[in-house]
């Protein structure tokens, strides 16, 4: 059995994050065999205008009999191209009747991995390396994933079913958490957005997916514990410059990309001035005493960037043995999720610590200092404020003494 019903597009808007109200696609859900595709009608409405019951143009609406009209024709069209295959012998699924209503011929449509090595290899110029990489990850993913399941990966098996079971692959066979699952889904929505957008397909049923986690609590330095990294005396030439290259980002609250890739000839005017790596944005960083005293220190080394950084991978290696030297022995937990599964791991502070550690720290402190956090942002160069809001986790003893500050004139309880 199959059936057509026009609906209109629930594309939410990206600015307020609710549903779209003018000027929205209205799409045919076509349900047939256990299946679902959803085809572009070509025409547009605003939501007020719609009769949500009867699936149409409201009647008071001036041109509602035309666009009705087209609707209808288009419903009629698929129902009969459906219906053909079944008098014809042919079995008919998404692709088959995607291809009859395009008037496309299958073997001159480029693969969705095609287009996908497509999409990676233009962002090759423009997207930092990890970008490119996440995207080559999640492209390798989907083919594994298409392969296990036995599954033709083409845009038009790209629905709810295909959906969930990439997510449950994701899970049980690949063993991610819920926060990378989250990823790997945003990712590829990413690249089908990016289909539509061209023209590649015009299913659209990507646009219902989501995979909802919570995000992991922050774990940063205290103020204290940054001091035992600095105050840490050592005669290993290695340690002693990866200390000061985490100092550097900790008291600039830059991610390692663009730490490392910081020039002399960027250090001018008592600021540091860079194009971030990552938001491609300009970054203008005030030299406080701390960053020139580092700098200071390497000012005669050779070549053309200011700090001796090494890879990050080594640098995480030697700031575990930093920390252990330095004392920190502080226990923290990491709490992950893997569906419905909590993942719990407890750990000395030294044992967890990494390059990143310094940006998260550096931001940590400045707002358990008070600091403004549209200041902090402006340093950060935080673009979401989502991401940088779970930042804002004030300590206890901060707590208590703004308290303090602002009830101290009140007189006691006798």
């Amino acid at each position: 059995m199959a059936k057509a019903t026009p609906k209109l597009e629930s594309r939410k808007d990206i600015n307020t994050g609710k549903l779209k109200q003018t000027n929205i696609p209205i799409l045919i859900d076509f349900s047939f065999d256990g299946k679902r595709m959803w085809i572009q009608s070509g025409q547009n409405i605003d939501r007020n205008k719609w009769d949500e019951k009867n699936h149409r143009v409201k009647p008071n609406y001036i041109g509602s009999v035309e666009i009705n009209a087209i609707v209808a024709s288009k419903c009629d069209q698929v129902n009969k191209i459906y219906r053909d295959m079944i008098l014809a012998g042919k079995q008919p699924n998404v692709n088959s009747l995607r291809n009859a209503l395009n008037g496309n011929d299958v073997k001159d449509k480029k693969t969705l991995v095609q287009h996908y090595e497509e999409f990676i290899e233009g962002y090759k110029l423009k997207a930092s390396i990890g970008t490119v990489k996440k995207l080559s990850t999640n492209k390798k993913h989907l083919i594994e994933f298409a392969k296990k399941k036995k599954i033709n990966l083409d845009f038009e098996v790209v629905d709810t079913m295909f959906f969930n079971k990439y997510v449950e692959y994701c899970l049980v066979d690949l063993k991610h958490t819920n926060g990378t699952v989250a990823r790997n889904v945003k990712v590829l929505k990413w690249f089908l957005n990016h289909c539509v957008r061209l023209g590649y397909t015009s299913n659209y049923a990507f646009k219902t997916f989501r995979y909802k986690f919570t995000e992991p609590e922050i774990l940063a330095l205290t103020g204290d514990e940054l001091m035992k990294i600095q105050n840490l005396k050592t005669n290993n030439i290695c340690l002693a410059q990866v200390r000061d290259c985490f100092l550097l980002m900790s008291y600039t609250t830059l991610r390692y990309s663009d730490a490392s890739a910081i020039r002399k000839s960027d250090v001018a005017d008592g600021n540091i001035n860079i194009i971030s790596q990552k938001t491609k944005s300009a970054l203008s960083i005030p030299i406080i005493p701390q960053v020139e005293l580092l700098l200071d220190r390497y000012k005669d080394i050779s070549g053309p960037y200011i700090m001796p950084f090494i890879s990050n991978q080594k640098m995480n290696e030697y700031l575990k043995k930093i920390g252990e030297l330095a004392g920190l022995n502080r226990l923290v937990t990491k709490v992950k999720y893997r569906g419905s599964q909590k993942l719990e791991e407890t750990f000395k502070l030294y044992e967890v610590l990494t390059c990143h550690f310094g940006r998260k720290s550096g931001i940590s402190i400045m707002f358990n200092q008070g600091v403004d956090s549209e200041m902090i942002r402006s340093i950060s160069n935080h673009k979401s404020l989502s991401s940088f809001a779970r930042y804002n986790k004030i300590d206890n003893g901060f707590k208590a003494v703004q308290m303090n500050k602002a009830f101290g004139q009140i007189q006691q309880i006798s």
